[in-house]
This record gives structure tokens, C-alpha cells and sequence, in this order.
């Protein structure tokens, strides 16, 4: 797991008449720099096994949209590391990461909708969650399409098209 500072640390303009002023600008980096050192804080204390403070900091990260943390969140009710296990849970957190963007919440929901563990078996949205995670160059998602377009699973079986994500598999490790 990579901590979600990565995803905290960008900052977006929109629109073109916007212009950030240099106190703009200061508070805006002060902010995701607050955001980063959070994230930072509790992959530190996941690595302590303090599961308590990660699952109170990566909670805080995910209230103010972090895309990651929710999938950090997941990572510790799938494994029962201090919070009861459970799959249901995983799932949700996986789900609002995967909402969000994040590439391996996408692969895991992805695989959960495959084998039904956590919600219920759904093929057809397995596919389309490995898709998502694939086409953001996740590599394990490529596989996994690649596998279902070979047998046919949740797809129409298509071996040029398996043979094309086994390809993009190969290419990106």
C-alpha cells in the first residue's frame, strides 16, 4: 500500500479566470501540506500497528475527500486489523475510494464483485471496475480483464481482446 499523501498533495485551478494570488496560493499549500503530514501520520502508525490511530486519521483523510484513504480504511476491516472483521465494510470503503478514482480500490472492488465476497457475485461489474482501475494503467486489472475476456466471464468470451490486456499486463511490469 502506498500512503494516500500522494493523491492529497495536488491542488486544481478551474476555470481560466481564476488567477491564485501568492496568499491564495500559501494557504492552499499549507492545506495539502497539512493533508500530506495526516496521511503521512497514520501510514506511520499503520506500519506500528497502531490501527487505532490510522483508522482515526485515514477517517478524518476520506471526511475531506481523500481518495486513497477510504481504500486504507478497506485494507483494515478486510484484514480485522483493530476494527472487526468485515467484508461488508471493506466493501464500502473500497467503494467510496473507488468512486473517487483510486485505481487499486477500482481492482478490489473488482475483485470482490467477481468472487461475491463482501457483496454479491456480479460479473458484469467486476468488468466494468477492473475497466476503470486498467485503463488507469493498474496492472493487476489488466490481467484480471484479460482472464475474464479468455473465458468468457461477465463478457462475451474474446481471446484477441484478453490477448490485448495480457498485453498491456506484460507491457507495464
Amino acid at each position: 500500500m502506498l500512503p494516500s499523501s500522494m493523491a492529497s498533495r495536488s491542488l486544481e485551478w478551474r476555470g481560466t479566470e481564476m488567477r491564485p494570488s501568492v496568499v491564495g496560493l500559501a494557504i492552499g499549500l499549507l492545506i495539502c501540506s497539512a493533508a500530506a503530514s495526516h496521511a503521512d501520520e497514520a501510514w506511520d502508525a499503520y506500519q506500528r500497528d497502531d490501527y487505532a490511530t490510522a483508522l482515526r486519521l485515514w477517517r478524518v483523510q476520506s471526511d475531506k475527500g481523500d481518495v486513497a484513504a477510504p481504500a486504507h480504511i478497506g485494507d483494515l476491516y478486510l484484514q480485522g486489523s483493530g476494527v472487526s472483521e468485515s467484508r461488508a465494510e471493506a466493501f464500502k470503503w473500497y467503494r467510496l475510494s473507488a468512486e473517487r478514482g483510486f485505481a487499486r480500490a477500482q481492482s478490489y472492488i473488482g475483485d470482490m464483485y467477481r468472487s461475491g465476497n463482501g457483496t454479491r457475485q456480479d460479473k458484469a461489474q467486476a468488468v466494468l471496475w477492473y475497466r476503470k482501475a486498467a485503463e488507469q494503467g493498474f496492472p493487476t486489472a489488466m490481467n484480471a480483464l484479460g482472464d475474464m475476456y479468455n473465458v468468457g466471464e461477465g463478457v462475451a468470451k474474446d481471446e484477441a481482446e484478453a490477448q490485448r490486456w495480457y498485453q498491456k499486463f506484460n507491457d507495464a511490469n
